[in-house]
């Protein structure tokens, strides 16, 4: 899959993430890049055409998870609280959404959020607050395990199963959601969480009318509450959005809204797409792509008829290859330590699209956030370090078994796949590729019984908080003991008591220094190698405006602000 998938916090409300690495345009790390097409917002109207390689995995808000449906989801789901992307000033500021206001106790146990005014579902209904806890409660459920975790990670609701298991928990829902009157929702911890109003920007958080709720068919026509509702969706092919006349632009600072329409289209090649944007024929002019131009065209964008039309950006994405310790051979530390030391990189850059678009990286944490720290203890080169792949392989006793690298089976992801096979047979080790379907690669992974020996995946913070980004893809599943937490593919158990600790800590100083503490001494033993960071290049069609890279969402485009210079062409 392009996009990787996102989990993590938000900063506090008022409070923004200034962006070290460019957002839009110029194509390197200088912050005072700018787009080409970035500028102010065009007129109401017109159809926009999205080209996307991949069906999106989910729409419904309690699976909507990875970085391309969540963009698409900021059209039809609104959150309590949610990102805005200001390009000009470079910063990802955190707003109030559906909620007016909120507060928390002292202790940041407790968060009461209070509903705006005015609020209504694409039919016209009001949006009450015991929607907002019915949309969390559907997270609990055993077939929504694939959204955001923080509903039953962080809510003191033990045991609870989620709505559709009968007589659960005595009918109550999760008594840790109240809703005292329709524009009170108050949350109930159990752990202090000193910036859970970010926490509230993910989509588990949205509200869903129960009488309106399909359970695991609610992902193809979730109830709008943003600017857009769907008027179609035929999977793999099409889906269209129309605009949802009870969505009331006074009350959303983040969605612009100008077009009328957006249609995205499915399964065409991303290089056949490539073609059509820089043709900019009468058909494409309205169009862009969530995939970035495809490495063997990135010479054309210096075209004359091309450059003007180019975005470009970074996110706060990493890429890494985890090692699945639940696999016996990679239960073998030298042998995890042989894949590390033996991953050339720069091949695996270069299989990506080369120095404009991806970029070596030596963490997953990015560098712009508090608690970055340069790797220091493998200190593996760029091009990895053969000598010593050789040698811990030798000491791991590995005896030239296969091992099987997962990937999703669009262009980029299987180059870069081969590419580390490549690296990892000239030190020794085999490997076979298993190609996934990007529509259902994650989900895929995050089975125990379908997950590969290698993974590659990727991880977005959604906060400025190294908590959104070491549990998650490191530690424990909270609900369940001894389980790894979804999205650690590597299944990697250390550190988790340490965790547990800063977990219950609320003097952020020192939450960062304790993880970055502890994700330097957990990455002693080998459980993944970070590779790159993208950095995507877009061409979009002459007359789309506004068009700037959100790096908040995968570096992805941002449909929410994006308009048209002549909307009735």
């Amino acid at each position: 899959m392009k996009y990787a998938k996102r989990v993590g916090q938000v900063v506090a409300a008022g409070v923004s993430v200034t962006l070290l690495a460019t957002a839009c345009g110029g194509g390197s790390d200088d912050a005072g890049s700018e787009s080409t097409t970035a500028g102010t917002a065009g007129a109401k109207g017109g159809t926009v055409t999205v080209y996307h390689v991949n069906d999106v995995e989910h729409l419904d808000p309690a699976r909507n998870f990875v970085t391309d449906s969540g963009m698409i989801g900021k059209l039809i789901t609104r959150t309590l609280t949610d990102y805005r992307y200001d390009a000009k000033a470079k910063k990802t500021i955190l707003e109030n959404d559906l909620a007016d206001s909120y507060t928390s106790t002292p202790d940041f146990m407790t968060w009461t959020f209070k509903l705006k005014d005015g609020l209504k579902y694409e039919d016209g209904t009001p949006i009450v607050a015991a929607d907002i806890k019915y949309g969390a409660e559907r997270s609990f459920s055993a077939d929504m395990q694939e959204g955001a975790p923080y509903a039953h990670e962080y809510l003191d609701c033990p045991g609870y199963k989620g709505p559709y298991v009968a007589g659960n928990n005595g009918g109550k829902g999760c008594t840790a959601i109240e809703v005292p009157d329709e524009k009170t929702v108050i949350f109930k911890l159990n752990r202090p969480v000193a910036t859970f109003e970010g926490t509230a920007s993910m989509k588990v958080w949205s509200p869903v009318p129960k009488a309106k709720d399909t359970k695991t068919a609610y992902d193809n026509h979730p109830v709008a509450t943003g600017p857009y509702k769907i008027e179609s969706y035929t999977r793999k092919k099409q889906l269209v959005l129309v605009r949802n006349e009870n969505w009331d632009q006074k009350t959303d600072p983040l969605r612009n809204a100008l077009p009328d329409k957006f249609i995205f289209k499915f399964g065409d090649a991303e290089a056949t797409v490539d073609q059509r944007l820089f043709a900019d024929g009468a058909a494409d002019k309205n169009s862009v792509s969530f995939a970035g131009v495809q490495p063997e065209n990135i010479a054309k964008t210096n075209q004359a008829s091309v450059k003007d039309r180019v975005v470009e950006g970074t996110d706060f994405c990493r890429r890494y290859v985890a090692f699945n310790e639940q696999k016996p051979l990679l239960k073998n530390q030298k042998l995890r330590e042989a894949l590390y030391y033996g991953l050339d990189r720069t091949s695996y850059r270069d299989a990506r699209g080369g120095e404009r678009l991806a970029k070596v990286v030596d963490s997953i944490i990015p560098e712009e956030l508090d608690g970055y720290k340069p790797e220091e203890n493998f200190k593996v080169p760029p091009e990895g370090d053969p000598v010593k792949a050789k040698a811990a392989l030798a000491e791991s006793g590995y005896k030239g078994e296969k091992l099987v690298l997962g990937t999703a089976d669009s262009g980029l992801a299987v180059k870069a796949a081969e590419s580390a096979q490549a690296s990892w047979k000239a030190v020794g080790i085999n490997i076979d590729i298993r190609k996934i379907p990007g529509d259902n690669y994650y989900s895929t992974q995050q089975q125990d019984t379908s997950a590969t020996d290698l993974i590659t995946a990727g991880w977005c913070l959604d906060w400025a908080t190294l908590a959104t980004i070491v549990p998650p893809v490191l530690g424990p599943d909270t609900t369940a003991p001894n389980k790894a937490a979804q999205n650690n593919y590597a299944r990697s158990d250390n550190g988790w008591d340490k965790m547990a600790e800063l977990a219950k800590e609320t003097d952020k100083a020192k939450v960062v220094t304790g993880y970055a503490d502890l994700y330097a001494e957990i990455m002693k033993t080998a459980p993944l190698v970070p590779t790159v960071k993208d950095l995507n290049v877009f061409v979009v069609g002459s007359n789309v405006d506004s068009a700037v890279s959100d790096p908040n969402t995968g570096g992805i485009l941002d449909l929410t602000q994006i308009g048209l210079k002549k909307p009735t062409s």
